[in-house]
């Protein structure tokens, strides 16, 4: 693993432990900080996987994570759930930073946690475990 492969990869880490330890530790549950924390995690693990690849054209400074995710789709083969992940948790990437602009639940943040821990797994499956 390249050192800029292994940064992305540890920036993702260390959102996902951020948004788990929110989760866990807190009371109330800062719901709109624990979702982007997943966003960034997810957003981040799909730029390792862009820098694992080769980026062609620089890395996308873009939070659309379903872009991001095509960024790369004829590299690997790329699960239709991680699209539906994608689609649910980009919107926490930048409206939860305006208030009043998402009506969270605690089920958005289950879903959000869920679904960044997938994403970071699967990326793991490749930039680790073959490395």
């Amino acid at each position: 693993m390249t050192k800029q492969v292994r940064e992305w990869y540890e920036m993702a880490a260390a959102d996902l432990g951020v948004a788990k330890h929110l989760d866990a530790t807190y009371y109330p549950k800062p719901l709109e900080i624990i979702c982007y924390h997943c966003q960034q995690a997810a957003e981040k693990a799909i730029k390792t996987l862009i820098m694992y690849f080769g980026e062609e054209g620089g890395m996308p400074k873009l939070h659309d994570l379903s872009f991001l995710l095509n960024q790369i789709k004829n590299k690997v083969s790329i699960e239709e759930k991680f699209y539906d992940y994608a689609d649910a948790l980009t919107p926490y990437g930048v409206a939860v930073r305006y208030p009043n602009e998402l009506f969270l639940e605690e089920r958005h943040e289950r879903e959000a946690l869920q679904y960044a821990d997938e994403i970071f797994q699967w990326v793991t499956e490749i930039v680790v475990e073959k490395d």
